[in-house]
Parts: C-alpha cells; structure tokens; sequence
C-alpha cells in the first residue's frame, strides 16, 4: 500500500506543479463598469478574478461610483486604475489586501511600479532592471513583467533608466515624486537580417549575361555540420571566476550586470558588508569607486586608488592603486599597483608592479615586476621581473628577469635570466641566463647561458654557456659539456674502441661528449691472470687533420678476480696520450704509453698477486707487493678505434 502511494504521489507531482495558480495580482482580467458602486465594482473585479479582497471598510468609500473597462489586463494594473495610488496593494495566498496609502513605509520614499511591456507585442518582459542614477535604486521585473521601485523623496529630479538585452536603452523622466503606477514599454532592438542561403545555379559564360557576384554581397559563414559552436574547455582562470561569481552573487545582480553591460557609473567611495548590502547597492557591477571599502565581500566595476576587503574583493574590470583582502581578490580586468591577499590573487588581465598571495596567484595577462605566492604562480602570457613560489611558477609565454621555486620553474616560451628550482626547470622556447635546478634543466629550443643541475640537463641546441650536471643531453653543442655521461646527437663525438695494454689484453671502451671534452666508459679481461676490470674516465682530443689527431685521457678501474665477489679496493689509476690515424671512414688505430700508479688494500685478494706485467716498473714496490703501498709502471695501449 506504502508503495502504492508513492506511485501515485510522483505519477502526480508534475500535474501538480503545473496546476499552481498564478498570484492574484498577475492574474490578466477583463472588466467593464458603468457608475457602479465601489464596493459592487470589488466584488465584479474579484469573481472575475477567482480571488478574494481583504481591506477594512474605513479604508474605502465603498459607495463611490466608479466606471472602467479594461481587457485582458492584469489585476494590479486595475486596482492601480482604479485607486490612482491612493490604496497599497498586497497579496497572500489567494487573497488581495488593500492597505491605506497614507501610511507609508518609509515616509522619506515614495514608490514607482508597474509593469514592463513589449512595445510590439505587449507581452510583459521579465529580468528587466530599472534604476535611478543618483540614488542607486534599482529594481529587477518578475517573471510577470512587474517591477516596484522605491525612491527618496528629497531627488531633485526623477529619472528613470531602463536596460534588457535586444532591447533599446530606455530612459523615462518622472514629473511627480509620489506613489504613482508607471507602466514601461520596451522597444526590441532589430534582428539582423538572415544570411539566405548561397545561389548554386550554374553560372552563363556569356559575361554579358552573368548576374551579380552573390559572395561580393553576402558574408561567408562557416559552420559545423549542425551550425552550433564548439564550445572551449575553460582555463582554471575562468573557471576561478564563474565559480566564486556563482557563489557570491545573487541572480539579481547577475542579471543587472547583463542588463547594464553599457552602463558605467563612478562614485568617490563605497562601504559594502556583502554584495548588494552597502551604499552601491544593487548596482555594485557598474560602479568604478576611487575607494572601496569590504567588510566581508565587495563587488564593483572598478577601482581606481585603493580597495580593502576583510574576506574578498571581486572587480569585474581594472583596478588601479591597493587592493588588500584577507582571503582574495579576483579581478576581470587588469591590476596596476599592489595586490595583496591571504590566500589568492587572481587576474583576467595584466598586473605589476607587486602581487604577493599566502597560496596562490593567477594571472591572465602579463606581470610585470614581482610576484611571489607560498605555493603558486600562474600566469597565461609573459613575465618582466621577480616570480617566487613556495611550489611552483608555470607561465605559459616568455620569462625575462627571476624565478625561484621550491619545486620546478615552467615556462611555455622564451626565458633570459636567472631560473632556480629545488627539483626543475622547464623552458619550452630558447632560455638564456642561468638554470639551477636539483634535479633536472630541461630547454626545448637553444640555449645560450648556463645549466646546471644535481642530475640531468637537456637542451636542444647549447649555442654559448655550458652544461654542468650527472648527465647532459643536447641536439647540438658549440661548448663542451660537464659531467658523468654527455651526449650531443649532431656535432658530438661518441666511438667504441677494442684495446690491449699491459694489464688486459682484452677491452671495450666508449667515448662520447665533444672532442673538447667526453666521458669513456671501459671493461677489460685478463684470461691467463683470470681476473677483469673496469672503469671510468675523461679525455680531450685534437680535431683530426690529414687523418691525425692526438688525444690525453685520464682514468680508474677496479679490478677484480672472476672467481670472488667485489669486495677489496684494487684501483688503477692511468694517465694516457694517446696518438690516432685514421685508417678508412670511422675506423682508426691508436697508440701510446700509460703512466699508472696502482694501490690494492689486501694482498691476499690482489688480483695482480704474482702476476708479472710487461711494463717499466717505476717505483721500489711492484704492483703484488706485500706492503700495502702505491706502486708505479710505464706501460703502453694499443687499439682499434670507430667513430660513429
């Protein structure tokens, strides 16, 4: 049965809603009277009506005659007739109370109201807002076309301005400054004229005979195939706005800020405690104040000296001088001066010279000067000057001056300066100046300064400074590059060598970097000693010329028997010039004594243990003595060389 009725109950809610009446005031009615008493004429106006009156007789003279004929007008604009402002009119329920008009509400205002009307159609337009400039009273029409507005007796003089999109500005004078009914009619702006679709006749080749050109007369439309656009995700900058203008903002004052998007009004200063609560009142959107005063939120067009809010300031254009929120300021505009907040700064536009922000600051245009947030700068376009972040700085363009963060530095364009990041720096244009980074400098187009990292830098192209760091990675490199392993793609130098020498007779070896300076990566085998090595080391060459280059190379190598565990110290040291020539393409032969100095700190696991080495032993201890001392021979290298 529960279930049952809650069947029945949702089959017939939406049969229910529609069926609600609509309030007696905005009922439309047709009426005709003829020297009818007041009271017979009530009765007549409320059975047409379906809807009762409420008044107390004292009010009335019930025995006035009275004569109208109105049709198919609604019963507020009636009464209004029929009492020429002399009775108020409320409505509860299905009812409608007459009060005494000389009891005003406030006795200082007097009371406008009436409907708005298409002047064409005679259709009431809702979501019109009506306002007078000196007081900042304004009004917003029902969904019935009815607006009231309440004004100060003491205006010198009563003008009305009316606003609602694709219809024409409309401005009204009011000769009396009294309760009065006043209807508005509205005129809708033209409709542009429908583009008709493109002639696809053929066309004569007789030129005498062809028709106008139809392009040269018409616009060329491009649409989708079903002639509606493609919408654009939303930035975090836009979706910023449209979310806390969505929570701060009634839909009044919203639809106020479309109706009047023509409008601008200045006053000197303002105090608000919330939007729509303060001296700008409803029309806060289209007021530019020189100084404006939160205590909470504050919402204007614009301010041109200084803006101070407890929690948020919300500017929809430009802000010129101070602007200070203890949570945030949101501008759709730009911001010239000092913008301070608690929490976040956020900008459609430009700003500079200071933005400071406890969280976060984001910024449409471009900065010029210095911002800096705890954990985060983003900013669309480029940035002149100084940007800190506790986390992160993300420009989409270019970077000319600072940036400093916690953690990474990103810019989508171009940057000259100085970059320091506690883990990256990310160019993706041309970057000049400095990159510090503790983990990795990242430049998509050339490089011209220096990159220095604790792990990996990579460029595309280094024209002028250097790249320091672990490892090093560039397209092209006009400087030789610092570190463990470098590798340039184009004018780099990388070759694979088999070599013997008086320690191995069995190695591989790879070279790579510049010529100036590379890395070499080695391992080598002793099968009759039956032990292996291998090692590390840096080197620098000649260019080559008639097929000759000459080389020095210093490296370490551990060594190590085959049968045991790496577990003992056994370094060679080497230090070895080398001479190359250039056999056939890529491939070479090479040649040259080797200085080493040997140290083993057991010699129970010395691999070199009773081993005698073709060599010119150079110190008093041989390299298997028992000593636990450095030893010293001249030995030699032989090899066979291929560039790739």
């Amino acid at each position: 049965m529960t279930s049952l009725r809650i069947f029945v109950f949702l089959l017939l809610t939406p049969v229910l809603l529609r069926a609600q009446p609509t309030p007696p005031l905005e009922r439309l009615i047709t009426v005709t009277l003829r020297n009818e008493p007041l009271s017979q004429a009530l009765t007549t106006i409320s059975r047409t009506g379906q809807f009762s009156f409420s008044y107390n007789p004292v009010v009335l003279n019930q025995s006035r005659p009275v004569s109208l004929r109105v049709v198919n007008r609604p019963v507020r604009e009636v009464l209004g007739q029929l009492f020429g402002g002399t009775v108020r009119l409320r409505s509860r329920g299905n009812h409608v109370i007459l009060l005494r008009a000389d009891e005003p509400e406030q006795p200082k205002d007097f009371i406008l109201d009436g409907y708005v009307i298409d002047g064409q159609t005679t259709e009431r337009v809702g979501s019109v807002t009506v306002f007078e400039r000196n007081s900042l009273r304004s009004a917003l029409s029902n969904e019935y076309g009815y607006y009231r507005l309440k004004l100060p007796a003491d205006l010198p003089a009563v003008r009305l301005e009316v606003r609602r999109q694709a219809y024409l500005n409309q401005s009204l004078t009011i000769p009396s400054r009294r309760s009065q009914p006043q209807n508005i009619y509205l005129t809708p702006l033209p409709r542009p004229a429908a583009v008709s679709p493109l002639d696809t006749r053929p066309l004569p080749t007789d030129s005498a005979s062809r028709p106008s050109p139809i392009l040269a007369e018409r616009p060329v439309v491009f649409a989708s195939a079903d002639s509606g656009a493609v919408p654009m995700p939303a930035s975090f900058l836009d979706r910023s706005r449209q979310t806390i203008g969505r929570w701060a903002l009634s839909t009044r004052q919203l639809l106020t800020d479309i109706n009047l998007d023509r409008d601008t009004l200045y006053r000197t200063w303002q105090v608000a405690f919330l939007p729509g609560i303060g001296t700008n009142r409803g029309l806060g959107g289209r007021i530019i104040n020189d100084y404006s005063v939160n205590i909470l939120i504050g919402y204007s067009l614009g301010v041109r000296k200084a803006e101070f809010g407890g929690l948020f300031n919300l500017v929809r254009e430009d802000v010129q001088g101070v602007q200070a929120a203890g949570f945030g300021n949101l501008v759709g505009g730009s911001t010239q001066g000092v913008q301070l907040a608690g929490f976040m700064n956020t900008t459609q536009g430009k700003v500079g010279p200071v933005q400071l922000a406890g969280f976060v600051n984001t910024v449409g245009g471009t900065v010029r000067g210095l911002q800096a947030a705890g954990f985060l700068n983003v900013v669309r376009k480029d940035v002149q000057g100084l940007q800190l972040a506790g986390f992160l700085n993300a420009d989409r363009t270019s970077v000319q001056g600072a940036q400093l963060a916690g953690f990474a530095n990103v810019a989508g364009g171009n940057t000259s300066g100085f970059q320091a990041a506690g883990f990256a720096n990310v160019v993706g244009g041309d970057a000049g100046g400095f990159q510090a980074a503790g983990f990795t400098n990242v430049v998509r187009g050339q490089l011209r300064g220096w990159q220095v990292s604790g792990f990996l830098n990579v460029a595309r192209d280094v024209v002028s400074g250097r790249q320091v760091g672990f490892i090093n990675l560039a397209r092209s490199s006009e400087r030789a590059p610092i570190g463990f392993f470098s590798y340039v793609q184009t004018n780099g130098y990388r070759a694979i060598e088999a070599s013997a020498n008086e320690v191995t007779p069995l190695n591989a070896t790879f070279r790579t970097g510049v010529r100036s300076f590379y890395n070499l990566f080695t391992a080598g085998y002793n099968p009759g000693g039956r032990f292996w090595s291998y090692g590390y080391g840096l080197g620098t060459a000649t260019a080559e010329r008639r097929g000759w280059s000459v080389a020095l190379e210093g490296s370490v190598h551990q060594l190590n028997r085959t049968d045991e565990r790496i577990e003992n110290l056994n370094m060679l040291l080497r230090l070895s010039p080398q001479l190359s020539k250039q056999i056939a393409t890529g491939l070479g032969i090479t040649a040259g004594p080797t200085l080493n100095g040997y140290y083993s700190n057991d010699v129970f696991l010395n691999p070199l243990r009773n081993q005698s080495l073709p060599a010119a032993i150079l110190t008093p201890d041989a390299p298997d003595n028992t000593r636990d001392e450095w030893s010293g021979w001249l030995g030699w290298q032989v090899g066979l060389r291929y560039s790739l």
